[in-house]
């Protein structure tokens, strides 16, 4: 092969890898996904009702590390009654960042 063509075909390689890198690294899971897996998890404990999720993602401070989350909530059946409880879900590891509790009825 000539100098040329090896040098056309280096840089191509370097242009695709680096484009598949950018679109990794700004690669996010679905909040239809994250549900699910949420959901899926939840039902092997007994009492879970339902759940819901934001599409839109919301910055999350957790630490000194700023994530873009989703926000969603689930309801969970406790001693006969309803608890509400708040998730937020890195949207691109769909790692549960933060979850509280925040009602009871």
């Amino acid at each position: 092969m000539k100098k040329e063509n090896i040098l056309l075909l280096a840089a191509s390689g370097f242009i695709v890898a680096n484009l598949f890198t950018t679109i990794e690294k700004h690669a996010r899971l679905s909040p239809r996904k994250v549900l699910f897996d949420i959901k899926k998890e939840l039902k092997k404990d007994k009492g879970f009702y339902d759940g819901w999720i934001e599409h839109k993602t919301v910055p999350f401070k957790k630490l000194a590390l700023t994530h873009d989350a989703y926000h969603g909530g689930i309801l969970k059946k406790e001693n006969a009654k309803l608890a509400c409880y708040e998730f937020w879900v890195d949207s691109k590891t769909g790692s549960i960042l933060k979850i509280c509790r925040t009602a009871q009825f």
